[in-house]
């Protein structure tokens, strides 16, 4: 196999399972599944090239159909047929408008995609097959978007084939008829061998300066750096916090940060997308804690909101909130603290101040009184009791008390 290439449809749905054909990997769903007789999906087709030559897809769709002497179809698109070149290694989304026509019955039934891959010239892999080892983290059961899977790798393994069903269902009807599919199918690039360039660039440089990254990210100058940062973060996005809350937020990003740079096997999670990033803008590199606050505190928040959710899911033995809600919430809170968009203070409460509660005892600084520390943010907490009146975050409110007063319980 020619020079591996990182796996990125790992950033954008977890796919432990895939088909391949002719050496392009390929994850196809239908968003929603569930379609109204006259209403809409989108066939959302994943394509992630495993050869080091241009190949061109094409992909040939069978539609459901309904009627013994005349055919009528249940779904329809614009296309009978759809191309997409793709460059060496490229990633992308090819997407595809479906309709349930009127004459569509309620049931469940499949759109089978017949794939044809051509290549100009026999080329090299640059993705294996399979992989058995990847990212393992007790707290982490879902690396979907924190630009862990590309660096560190996830398990999977493919199922060779030319012939792909894609189930879904018809459920209803359309509140409108809508008007028939007219666009036509759009891919999208989501990655090219360019970009794979970089990363390789970080992870070596971050390889190269090892031992100087490590002094220079010592726990409590970390934890004090943090400190400033969240609170001026906060203060950007309209949601100054308490000094109960500050020491908080500053005590699980620490945890989240030594989470990663304490095992060699995760450091690069945590350290190469950020000199990825400043290599990208032509930054400079040479104090890591300069690229920890200003180039790298929006992947280190991403990863801080993932941990605290796994660790609230173990203390409190469930995970309250569903994948696709925890993955919005990771992605809204590191976006607008990262690019100082407003922020409700109380996405900052759940989950990540309460993690905060659970591992306070991990990142004790010289001569901090712990139970002190814990008692500032219920008062903080106590204080914002308009924000927390709203019925709707009735259930987060009463997580976060439970698991604070645990916490002040054992100290």
């Amino acid at each position: 196999m020619a020079a591996e290439c990182p796996d990125i449809v790992c950033e954008y749905i977890e796919a432990r399972e895939r088909y391949e054909s002719d050496g392009v990997q390929i994850v196809p769903s239908l968003e929603p599944a569930q379609i109204p007789v006259g209403g809409y999906s989108i066939l959302i087709v994943l394509l992630q090239s495993a050869l080091d030559v241009a190949a061109e897809v094409v992909i040939r769709p069978e539609l459901p159909t309904a009627g013994r002497l005349k055919a009528e179809p249940l779904v329809e698109v614009a296309e009978r047929e759809w191309r997409v070149q793709l460059a060496p290694a490229q990633v992308g989304t090819l997407y595809v408008p479906l309709r349930a026509t009127p004459k569509a019955r309620e049931g469940q039934f499949e759109v089978r995609l017949n794939v044809d891959v051509k290549t100009a010239s026999s080329g090299s892999r640059v993705r294996p097959p399979r992989r058995a080892n990847g990212i393992r983290s007790e707290l982490l059961d879902d690396v979907v978007g924190l630009d862990l899977g590309r660096i560190l790798g996830v398990p999977y393994s493919v199922t060779p084939t030319r012939r792909i069903n894609v189930p879904f269902s018809v459920v209803g009807h359309a509140q409108s008829a809508g008007e028939p599919p007219s666009a036509s199918s759009k891919f999208e690039s989501l990655w090219m061998l360019e970009d794979g360039e970089l990363q390789a660039r970080a992870c070596a440089e971050v390889k190269a300066r090892q031992a100087d990254i490590a002094r220079s990210l010592a726990m409590e100058p970390v934890y004090a750096a943090l400190v400033v940062e969240g609170q001026d973060r906060c203060v950007r996005s309209g949601a100054p916090l308490r000094v109960g809350e500050a020491i908080a937020l500053a005590k699980i990003l620490t945890y989240s940060a030594f989470h990663f740079l304490g095992n060699p096997d995760l450091q690069d999670g945590l350290l190469a997308p950020m000199w990825e990033l400043a290599l990208k803008y032509e930054l400079p590199t040479d104090d890591p804690m300069w690229v920890l606050r200003n180039v790298g505190f929006g992947h280190l928040v991403r990863l801080s909101v993932a941990l605290s959710f796994g660790l609230v899911a173990r203390s409190l033995n469930s995970q309250p909130w569903d994948v696709e809600e925890r993955r919005a919430l990771i992605q809204a809170v590191s976006e607008r603290l990262d690019g100082g968009e407003t922020l409700p203070v109380e996405l900052i409460y759940i989950p990540m101040l309460a993690a905060s509660t659970i591992v306070a005892p991990r990142v004790n600084v010289a001569g901090e009184d712990l139970r002190h520390s814990l008692n500032l943010l219920k008062a903080a907490k106590s204080a914002r009791s308009e924000v927390f009146s709203d019925p709707e975050l009735a259930q987060s409110s009463a997580t976060f008390d439970r698991i604070l007063d645990d916490a002040l319980r054992q100290r």
